[in-house]
């Protein structure tokens, strides 16, 4: 799965008690902790807190509600493992968590098997609250997460060397013509693994294609637009233009290859910023950020990001619905930009002066978040991935032709789905 990269920042938004008590609704105060209320002390079981600022949220909830206070249970790093103890807690029809952390694509597989409590759209996926994360908190036309988190693919391009970033493929790729010897041109993540489906989503959406139906069950990848998108991936490695080696890359080796100097374009996620504007980067102060790419003005970037989604065997729903809220007040979105370095799932706040002096890359972000698309919204997510990478990859390597692979994709998928 491609996890948020966190690299903690030390400016940090003060949360008020008072502001953080006006988050919860009802009896907030904690003073009845029976079952029977759904109010009481709650696990939250998250994924590995890199950010190591997770703590600070729930010290500010836990001071407002003492007998309703929030513990911490951090997971595997993996996101493979972290699943992995969420499905069998569920699947043990466990109260030992009342709260998960779900990638976004996990939620549509959670509530598709009754497992999720439902929750309000009208308090958790207003119109505040970014359009794709909302959809990616949303399966069988209801609400089941709380989007906490989210996150967009951007273009970082050599600022020294590119004077207007380009909009489109063409547009690069014709730019890079004249780049420096010993530079590549483009590299995104085109290793077998979650972020060549990031990758190939990206370029298949941007020429009109999809995967799936809004139903998440009929396969529509079998289209004429489906096979021009993968086309410029497949020719640009053809030509030259994405180097061989860029085959290997996941997120770290195509962010190295770029802070290093060796790239002209990437496509990474915003995580990117921190290390290339380090005092070691050899591209300090030589770059920019923009949009990606499309085939005729700016592209579609697929979506990152973490919902928070309440079990449905947790004995203080009451009390877990009360902490999503607070995870998505103002307040403390606030903090998730500035203390923990993440992208907000409030609109509004790209648009914060004062959170853009700590994250300059704030403003492009929120363009590529309002044109950002889902990955496949399905219970069968992790089945969907593997049949895009397994034939993805190799009409990158040149090993078959973009129609075979989106020819066999589509068999594959459907049988993903089946």
């Amino acid at each position: 799965m491609i996890r948020l990269r966190a690299f903690a920042i030390a400016a940090a938004v003060a949360l008020s008690t008072a502001s953080l008590a006006g988050c919860a609704s009802g009896n907030s105060s904690g003073s009845s902790s029976s079952a029977e209320d759904g109010r009481g002390p709650i696990t939250f079981a998250s994924g590995k807190d890199f950010t190591k600022e997770m703590g600070t949220l729930l010290d500010k909830w836990n001071a407002a509600h003492p007998a309703e206070k929030v513990t911490l249970l951090e997971l595997a790093a993996s996101p493979d493992d972290q699943r992995t103890a969420f499905v069998q807690n569920f699947q043990a029809k466990s109260s030992a968590y009342d709260v998960l952390w779900s990638d976004v694509v996990w939620t549509s597989e959670f509530a598709s098997h009754g497992w999720l409590e439902e929750l309000d759209p009208t308090v958790f996926a207003s119109s505040d609250i970014m359009p794709a994360a909302v959809k990616s908190a949303t399966y069988d036309g209801k609400t089941w997460g709380a989007p906490f988190m989210t996150n967009a693919g951007l273009l970082f391009y050599r600022s020294d060397l590119v004077k207007t970033p380009p909009t489109t493929w063409a547009d690069l790729f014709k730019s890079c013509e004249g780049r420096p010897s010993g530079m590549d041109c483009y590299a995104g993540q085109f290793a077998q693994y979650e972020g060549l489906t990031v990758n190939a989503a990206e370029a298949i959406n941007d020429a009109g294609g999809a995967f799936l139906a809004a139903d998440g069950k009929t396969v529509t990848v079998d289209t004429p637009e489906a096979r021009a998108g993968l086309s410029v991936l497949a020719d640009a490695f053809k030509n030259g233009m994405i180097n061989k080696e860029a085959i290997t890359y996941k997120e770290e080796e195509s962010r190295r290859a770029f802070v290093e100097g060796r790239l002209m374009y990437l496509r990474n996620w915003p995580y990117v910023y921190t290390s290339a504007s380090a005092t070691d980067s050899a591209i300090k102060g030589k770059f920019g950020i923009a949009p990606l790419p499309g085939v005729s003005g700016p592209g579609v970037s697929s979506l990152g990001g973490i919902d928070l989604v309440v079990s449905k065997f947790s004995r203080y729903k009451a009390t877990a619905k009360d902490f999503l809220a607070f995870m998505q007040s103002e307040e403390t979105q606030k903090f998730v930009v500035s203390a923990m370095n993440q992208a907000s799932v409030r609109t509004a706040l790209y648009d914060d002066p004062d959170l853009i002096k700590v994250s300059p890359y704030l403003p492009e972000l929120k363009k590529s978040l309002l044109n950002a698309n889902p990955r496949p919204v399905t219970p069968n997510y992790n089945a969907v991935s593997l049949a895009i990478q397994k034939n993805v990859y190799p009409a990158l390597q040149g090993s078959v032709t973009v129609d075979q692979a989106i020819t066999q994709m589509a068999a594959d998928l459907a049988n993903a789905v089946g």
